[in-house]
């Protein structure tokens, strides 16, 4: 009697544990067919941006994406150039900011390069600050962020000849993207980048490399489409790369495989014990290396 009840239990877990087998094959491949769990990727703060934050003299500018998403971001000229004639004489970067927060957190990254002779275009995606929609998928982000470079490039007071970048974080995979498709950049800076979507999302479960676990999650939830170490390696421009070994968040060996995949047209600087949105505070001397990179790949400001 007893082995019977004993095959019987047995049975049951068994049927138990194929259904909760098939149901989860189900759904991983509901997560990774719609994408649905991308939209975890982005922590968006909605909310005014007042120009009484920014940066002085900085312009508040609104524009739209490709499907007509008004999008709302700050121009802020170089230091002293009142006339558009002034502002055109200098650089110009497209700030393409990092994960969380909007604008107002993130103007920090570029706060040194109005003083340096640059002109500063800063902007939110879909779903932060002021800017409408909301970010669920990385093409609309990659989509916003094109629409900020055309709007750079309509503007009278921009030299389109003398167009930088600037990307962190999220923003730099966005950017790296945009880069490779849009020869107007000229340079970029890309800081504590992550080289695929799917990586990312690994390694903040498991480290880098992450362990088995982790990376099947990652591979089952997260599409790996428009990959920035893909992006990177068919720029044909130069680029600086900034990475803290300190980092928690994306580990140092994502641009590690960055610089590997783009050669000798991206330079690594990695930051001893810099961590992921700290590295102008633990390491100042980061604004000079910027500064000097883009000048010289950008011309010197008159």
């Amino acid at each position: 009697m007893s082995s019977t009840l004993s095959a019987t239990r047995l049975r049951r877990l068994r049927n138990i544990a194929l259904r909760w087998t098939i149901l989860l094959i189900v759904l991983g491949f509901f997560f990774w067919s719609t994408g649905c769990m991308e939209r975890f990727f982005y922590y968006p703060q909605r909310g005014p941006t007042p120009l009484s934050l920014a940066p002085p003299s900085t312009e508040a500018v609104d524009f739209t994406s490709a499907d007509g998403t008004r999008l709302h971001g700050w121009f802020v000229p170089a230091r002293d150039a009142a006339a558009i004639e002034q502002r055109r004489a200098q650089p110009t970067i497209l700030h393409v900011h990092g994960n969380a927060g909007n604008i107002i957190s993130h103007v920090y990254f570029t706060e040194h390069l109005p003083p340096a002779g640059f002109n500063v275009f800063i902007f939110d995606f879909r779903g932060y600050g002021q800017s409408e929609g909301a970010a669920t998928r990385r093409a609309g982000l990659i989509a916003d962020t094109q629409a900020a470079l055309d709007h750079l490039l309509a503007r009278a007071d921009v030299d389109p000849t003398r167009i930088g970048l600037y990307g962190q974080s999220l923003g730099a995979a966005i950017a790296l993207n945009v880069m490779a498709e849009r020869p107007e950049i000229r340079a970029a800076v890309f800081e504590s980048a992550f080289s695929s979507w799917r990586d990312a999302a690994a390694s903040a479960i498991g480290g880098d490399p992450p362990f088995f676990l982790a990376a099947w999650t990652a591979a089952v939830c997260i599409p790996d489409h428009a990959r920035p170490i893909d992006a990177i390696a068919r720029i044909d421009r130069p680029m600086l790369l900034l990475h803290g070994n300190g980092d928690t968040i994306i580990p140092v060996g994502h641009s590690r495989r960055l610089a590997a995949a783009a050669g000798e047209r991206a330079h690594l600087v990695i930051l001893e014990g810099g961590g992921h949105n700290t590295l102008r505070d633990s390491h100042p001397e980061i604004d000079g290396r910027m500064i000097d990179f883009l000048r010289e790949h950008l011309g010197s400001p008159p």
